[in-house]
């Protein structure tokens, strides 16, 4: 029997096994990322890791504003609402989180924006609003 033969012969016999195995490990998708740029840089951003379901709001620049992140689930494709939002006023270079549950086949949205201290209403500016599924 020749080296390159065997090696063939080995492999069609190992596919069956290596695509059950390969089947059962779960598969997660990738973290969702939203930033707010101004000028070319980066003011804030906001992170899904989707591992846990953790939402993290960054504050990117030390320009006196804080930063809020916005969770947004869609009931429908026309109909958003507003689930979750965490401020984050500890300074350039930090994170805060929180952490929802998210389910599968659902669609949401992140968004972030510059705010000018926890309890402030109008935001602004703030950076488009990514969609994303679990």
């Amino acid at each position: 029997m020749s080296r390159s033969w065997a090696v063939r012969a080995a492999a069609v016999l190992a596919a069956p096994t290596i695509a059950v195995l390969g089947s059962a490990t779960p598969a997660f998708a990738a973290d969702t990322w939203v930033s707010l740029v101004n000028s070319q840089t980066a003011v804030a951003s906001m992170q899904h890791v989707d591992d846990g379901d953790y939402f993290r709001v960054y504050d990117k620049l030390a320009d006196g504003h804080g930063a809020r992140g916005y969770l947004y689930h869609y009931a429908s494709p026309v109909d958003m609402t507003l689930v979750a939002t965490k401020y984050n006023g500890s300074g350039a270079g930090t994170y805060t989180q929180f952490q929802y549950d998210v389910w599968e086949l659902n669609t949401y949205a992140i968004r972030v924006c510059s705010v000018d201290g926890s309890e402030d209403t109008s935001p602004g500016p703030c950076s488009p609003f990514r969609n994303f599924t679990e």
